[in-house]
């Protein structure tokens, strides 16, 4: 891909439209040492469903997002304007949720067992808990609110029914209208537990944050702690296996370790709205330049 036909949009200040999103400051200037940059007002977007932007870029142009999550509903939005006004995005809907929704790729080998209901009916929560018979994690079709671990994301035991629903019931409603899709409960297995989290007290594991381009990693990030990873060549390979017959040109998958050493996938993503974990920002940005220009 040429990247002098590449736009990279961030979310703009909400206070100042003009000014880039605080959280996206080093990425926004990372970027645009390589291509045009440009400001998205997510609020318009998400509020009133309008896409306002900076300014116009060349009709032609290819623009990969780089920002918060956003709903199907909204990147439909923004697919469209894109498409009335002679862009393309780089990642289409129906690609952006093939990696974003959880059901569209949960079902992938060396995942974990999940199960989900967008019936969110006592009867159908009820159900839903009858098809596990040990500890579970909840989510919604996207996140968790696993630094929430006691309250909203960890149940000990599926039969205990009464705690169970508790614990449901609290992450939907902490979860209110960001809940995406429907309730998603998850086999809990044993991972290699590293640490705590600092604020929330709840359990840190090894994971690791692998973005893909084109099915090839080009990145690797200790989810944690951002040191220099070291993984054996067998784990590289398995790495590189897993992206086979997804079908986004960008995207992410988060390994964890469990205790017997092996990785085992813990979550997909779009690469678009996928975090650095603080990794540097113009060593990425570098990275994915030379793998787009690669493909070209």
């Amino acid at each position: 891909m040429n990247r002098t036909m590449l736009v990279f949009l961030f979310p703009a200040d909400p206070i100042d439209p003009k000014r880039v999103d605080f959280d996206y400051e080093k990425e926004y200037a990372a970027a645009r040492i390589y291509c045009d940059v440009g400001l998205l007002q997510l609020e318009q977007l998400i509020e009133s469903n309008i896409v306002k932007i900076d300014h116009l870029f060349p009709k032609g142009m290819t623009i990969i997002y780089r920002g918060w999550m956003l709903t199907p509903k909204q990147y439909s939005t923004l697919q469209h304007w894109a498409e009335e006004h002679g862009f393309r995005l780089c990642i289409s809907l129906e690609e952006y949720t093939n990696t974003h929704l959880l059901p569209n790729w949960s079902n992938r080998p060396n995942t974990l067992h999940s199960e989900w209901t967008e019936d969110l009916s006592q009867s159908a929560l009820s159900r839903l808990l009858s098809r596990f018979n040990s500890a579970v994690t909840i989510k919604d079709f996207v996140k968790s609110r696993k630094h929430e671990w006691a309250e909203a994301f960890f149940i000990p035991d599926s039969s205990d029914i009464t705690h169970a629903m508790n614990v449901i019931h609290t992450f939907i409603e902490r979860q209110g209208e960001q809940l995406v899709g429907g309730v998603v409960l998850r086999e809990f297995i044993d991972l290699k537990e590293i640490g705590h989290h600092p604020k929330s007290d709840s359990p840190i594991f090894e994971e690791y944050r692998v973005f893909y381009w084109q099915t090839q990693p080009i990145l690797i990030i200790d989810y944690w702690n951002n040191e220099t990873v070291s993984l054996k060549q067998q784990e590289l390979d398995f790495i590189a296996e897993q992206a086979h017959g997804i079908a986004s040109p960008f995207f992410t998958i988060d390994y964890a370790r469990k205790t017997n050493e092996e990785l085992v996938i813990m979550e997909m993503g779009d690469g678009q709205v996928s975090g650095l974990q603080e990794y540097d920002e113009e060593i990425f940005y570098e990275k994915l330049i030379d793998a787009l220009e690669k493909e070209s």
